[in-house]
């Protein structure tokens, strides 16, 4: 766009709370340097993550000759927009949803991911697909300029607050705007929001479209990247023995391997210790010579089996809801999302209602397991008729003193995680997933992965939690177990079991955990018609 004769109407769908009103300042203060005139509005929505907030921006050229002022709209027009600016590529989609693309509309688009509620639902995976998205965007736009800024920001040592410099700048390079570089730059500075930060950020993006073709880091880079900013977050002896484990990771297991087991071991160190980690990687290591051993599997076995142990193994107990909650990167985000100045005093209160098992799950299982007997017997129950599950609710200020110091105390029975009864109850899960790999890999390929696969199902917290679990064990011993064992009697082959494998798993991991009623009917079914 190099004239200045023509309305020019900005579209910035963003995500709450990750600076979009200050990307919006900035570009209505590089067009009062440019002699335009300019509006810029929000338009606030809810999109279930930091509540979307649509920033709408028209700008004209002031007029030669005293006349009526400029009547900007409220509002954009499907069809009408000249420059979609998208801190989020999901949030793209919405737009272009709404039919704000056209064949007249720019797009500049980071392509990272902030994952919607309705994607993170399912049992299962329900991410939108990004290909889809791309496909979206090409078809309604006549330019589309795309880039991670997320992983850019972070391969410079930024945070994701940079993402707004860098898109501005990919936007300033791009020539869409009639508006000069250093326009650009002194409306950072007017506008004085961590302005150092901004223009770097600012100076990556445009430097970064105006060198690359194409917007995507190269491997080594991201590699690299990635090392550093998890090792980064630890300190002392763990640091050094993470990235002695990813020396060990790197020279052993295949590139799509080596970024799925980097991101487990350092949470598993950050959740537990050295040795809780190490016992990750030995299981997988169990798992990986099966794959080794199968021609032509591109390790898909390892790669399922290694991301879903990770998840039990790091399930979200007390005690790491307890650290999660006081982290100082949380107060720090806090105080960024909010826009908190430095004098000003803020509270954040958590509300929480752990309920009877997540409470004394945290105790040592030797004193949990004989109470849980007794409550079993009909003595007890003849005592206790209370059918409503036990909670306790509690509101603690997390960031006073009795708050913080409440959730730092908790935070130091970590050590005897691996003596408590959710421990134990965990675990058992884990090796029940462990060994019925182990036995399945005798059997079919495909149908370990597809079990490796299954472990998907357990996730949450509480009594969600819980049904899944009671759904994983459902569905290994009264779908997978019957059916593999009926065609290893009768045939020698898994196609069945696989195909109602999938079916069921499909079934489970839907919208709700009660497809497993459905599934195992549907399992019977085949099981009967066989008999037949």
């Amino acid at each position: 766009m190099d004239k200045k004769s023509d309305l020019i109407k900005i579209l910035i769908p963003a995500v709450g709370g990750q600076g979009g009103g200050v990307l919006t300042e900035w570009l209505v203060q590089a067009f009062f340097l440019e002699d335009f005139d300019a509006q810029g509005i929000s338009l606030p929505g809810l999109s279930q993550r930091g509540g979307s907030t649509v920033y709408y921006l028209e700008a004209h050229p002031k007029p030669k000759s005293e006349g009526k002022p400029l009547i900007f709209a409220q509002f954009p027009v499907p069809g009408e927009v000249d420059i979609i600016l998208a801190q989020e590529f999901l949030e793209l989609g919405r737009a272009l949803e709404l039919g704000y693309g056209s064949d007249k509309t720019t797009i500049v688009t980071s392509t990272h991911r902030v994952y919607s509620t309705l994607e993170k639902m399912p049992i299962g995976s329900g991410i939108y697909s990004d290909e889809n998205l791309r496909k979206l965007a090409s078809a309604f736009s006549s330019e589309m300029i795309e880039l991670n800024a997320l992983e850019l920001s972070k391969a410079n040592g930024m945070d994701e607050l940079a993402v707004n410099g860098i898109l501005l700048g990919a936007l300033c390079e791009s020539g869409a705007l009639p508006i000069d570089k250093k326009s650009f730059i002194t409306s950072i500075e007017m506008v004085g929001v961590a302005v150092n930060a901004s223009l770097k950020a600012f100076e990556v993006g445009w430097n970064y479209a105006h060198s690359n073709s194409d917007t995507s880091l190269s491997d080594s880079v991201k590699w690299d990247s990635f090392k550093a900013e998890r090792s980064d977050k630890l300190e002392g002896k763990d640091k050094e023995e993470y990235l002695a484990r990813i020396k060990s990771i790197e020279s052993d297991y295949p590139s799509n391997l080596k970024e799925i087991l980097a991101e487990s071991v350092y949470r598993l160190i950050d959740y537990q210790d050295i040795d809780y980690a190490d016992k990750y990687l030995n299981e997988v290591r169990n798992i990986y010579v099966i794959d080794d051993d199968t021609k032509g599997s591109n390790y898909k076995l390892t790669e399922s089996y290694a991301k879903n142990l990770a998840l039990l193994m790091s399930y979200e107990d007390g005690v790491r809801v307890a650290e999660l909650k006081i982290k100082s990167d949380r107060f720090k985000r806090i105080r960024e999302e909010m826009r908190i100045k430095d004098d000003q005093v803020f509270h954040v209160v958590d509300y929480l209602k752990p309920d009877a098992e997540e409470i004394y799950g945290l105790l040592p299982n030797v004193l949990v397991a004989p109470v849980l007997s007794f409550t079993q017997t009909r003595l007890f129950k003849k005592i206790w008729r209370r059918k409503k599950p036990l909670t306790m609710g509690q509101t603690p200020v997390t960031n006073s003193f009795s708050g913080y110091l409440r959730m730092w105390m908790l935070t130091k029975i970590k050590f005897m995680r691996p003596q408590s009864h959710r421990y134990k109850k965990e675990h058992k899960l884990i090796k029940r997933y462990t060994e019925t790999l182990n036995k399945y890999s005798t059997y079919d390929y495909k149908l370990t992965c597809l079990i490796a696969q299954s472990a998907q199902m357990v996730k949450g917290y509480g009594k969600v939690r819980r049904r899944t679990m009671d759904a994983f064990y459902r569905y290994i011993d009264n779908i997978i177990a019957p059916l593999a064992e009926y065609e290893s009697n009768n045939r020698k082959s898994y196609d069945t079991t696989l195909e109602i494998g999938q079916e069921a798993y499909n079934l489970i991991v839907g919208e709700s955990v009660d497809g497993i009623d459905q599934a195992e009917k549907l399992a019977q079914d085949i099981l009967g018609k066989r008999a037949v």
